[in-house]
């Protein structure tokens, strides 16, 4: 097992070759760096942390691809989810409880991995075999 610290994320791998990601604030998902959209918080309303939230994190390029094509004003599509990163700014994630779960990043079950690395904007994972996938910011190909 071992774990991956980016800046807003953090990756763990289980013995088993399983991948979960843990959105550790709200710019956690920015590039696409976390391999899910969708998570649940803990309701910062309820006094015993009982409640939750689903919290949908859209990757910016999935939110307007064609952002800097055009000069042109663009209206986002509004989201399906209640919480999004556009309506969480009351919502402080600052603290260590902001989110308290790990999340099985979906499109890698049945992907054998040997090894995960987090950087700032992006995930990597290696399979024994030496490929290596990664996901999030590309901004250099």
């Amino acid at each position: 097992m071992s774990i991956a610290s980016g800046k807003h994320h953090l990756l763990a791998l289980t013995s088993k070759g399983r991948v979960f990601a843990h959105p550790v604030n709200k710019h956690a998902n920015h590039y696409g760096q976390l391999g899910i959209r969708k998570f649940e918080i803990a309701d910062p309303t309820d006094a015993r942390r009982t409640a939750h939230l689903e919290v949908e994190l859209i990757p910016r390029s999935l939110a307007d691809p064609f952002i800097n094509a055009s000069r042109a004003v663009r209206v986002s599509a509004p989201s399906s989810s209640a919480f999004t990163s556009e309506n969480l700014a009351n919502i402080d994630d600052k603290d260590i409880r902001f989110c308290t779960s790990l999340f099985e990043v979906p499109v890698l079950r049945g992907v054998e991995v040997a090894q995960i690395a987090a950087g700032s904007r992006t995930s990597f994972l290696r399979t024994p075999n030496g490929r290596v996938l990664a996901w999030g910011a590309n901004d250099y190909g």
